[in-house]
């Protein structure tokens, strides 16, 4: 009797299979669906390509779409599951919809099959992914941003053995609560009652030294990467009141394509710079700036609003006629109208501009008479 290979008959030429993916750092959950079906469920190492390996093997000439949250991983299991063909999306965590129960019965195989699920009903919608050279720019910022915390900490720790005893630094060398060159110059000739103390407060003032010397390099290392990349977009930037180079170089560092956002709303959501409302028939609840944003972004934002409302009349009107009511939600639509000018310059192509506008209402009625006037003339003849 003649034996049959059923194996060589598989064929999913074209069909489609959806891939939730639970990703850990020893181990992958992969649940499988297609056509409404879960089909396939197994825990594998964590990588890209035994999962491509597995699935083409169980299903060949298969199309395969596939999901995992954004977490510790990073991008690169993203980047190559693309390069091996299958399209990938990174999903925030909280946009993966769960119900009470799957919130109180929380397993790898409930977390990847609801991500296959979701995936194959089209509920979820992938993050922005940055390009691996702007990432890379973005860990060089955020590297700045963790030793300025720690420069914080020993100006703090220095400051708080100074009080504890007693040691008050005379207005004639500093009257301000940052510890300056010259208050370190003058600490050094200080000598406290035993040798334990001057040792300690010598190595306070010795790690004070490394971190400023730490947070100036890297900072100078950062502007020359901004720079070398983005000098058209950094000089625009500079050009809008209350941005600075700090500041500049965030907004780059963080955002780099700003046309990427079409709908200003998802611009300034992005930066937490949106109500948070909570609303039910005909209660309306406002509870602020939403806690959802760039963490990163939306506190240099503020302090530039702060800078820009002492330097642009246009702003300070703006955050006048608000700040009758609650002078820090004033501040708030100030820093979102930055935010929006911010973008402005830099999809345009052109500095700021104060009266743009003004200018602009006066361009659009200009074009306005200009139109009345050829259709006049054309009843007329």
């Amino acid at each position: 009797m003649p034996s049959t290979n059923l194996q060589n008959s598989i064929d999913f030429n074209g069909q489609k299979f959806y891939v939730g993916l639970d990703v850990h750092k020893k181990s992958w959950s992969v649940t499988v669906r297609s056509l409404e079906r879960q089909v396939a469920h197994f825990m594998q190492p964590p990588s890209a390509d035994t999962l491509f390996s597995t699935l083409s093997h169980k299903f060949p000439g298969g199309i395969f779409y596939s999901a995992y949250e954004a977490g510790f991983c990073g991008t690169g299991h993203h980047e190559r599951l693309c390069s091996l063909g299958i399209i990938n999306i990174i999903v925030h965590p909280a946009d993966v919809p769960a119900t009470d129960k799957q919130k109180k019965n929380k397993t790898d195989l409930h977390d990847s099959r609801s991500i296959a699920e979701h995936l194959e009903k089209k509920n979820l919608r992938g993050i922005h992914v940055l390009l691996r050279d702007q990432q890379e720019l973005r860990s060089l910022f955020r590297l700045r941003e963790s030793k300025v915390r720690d420069v914080t900490r020993a100006n703090n720790r220095l400051k708080s053995f100074l009080f504890y005893y007693g040691i008050e630094i005379p207005a004639a060398v500093s009257t301000r609560e940052f510890i300056s060159k010259k208050v370190l110059d003058w600490l050094g000739n200080l000598e406290l009652a035993h040798e334990a103390g001057t040792i300690t407060k010598q190595e306070l003032m010795e790690e004070l030294r490394y971190q400023r010397k730490q947070e100036y390099r890297i900072t100078k290392l950062l502007r020359k990467q901004v720079q070398d990349n983005h000098n058209e977009q950094y000089t625009l930037l500079l050009s809008v009141p209350g941005i600075g180079p700090i500041t500049a170089m965030a907004l780059l560092s963080e955002i780099a394509d700003f046309s990427r956002f079409d709908d200003p709303d998802d611009y300034v959501s992005f930066l937490g710079l949106t109500p948070w409302n909570d609303s039910s028939g005909d209660v309306i609840r406002t509870k602020g700036i939403q806690p959802r944003c760039n963490t990163h972004l939306r506190p240099m934002l503020v302090e530039a609003s702060w800078v820009a409302i002492r330097h642009t009349p246009q702003l300070f009107a703006y955050y006048s006629k608000h700040a009758a009511k609650n002078n820090k939600h004033a501040i708030i639509k100030v820093a979102r109208r930055l935010a929006l000018i911010a973008k402005g310059v830099v999809v345009n192509k052109h500095p700021y501009q104060p009266d743009y506008l003004q200018n602009k209402k006066n361009e659009e009625k200009t074009a306005k008479k200009l139109r009345q006037t050829i259709k006049q003339s054309s009843q007329n003849e």
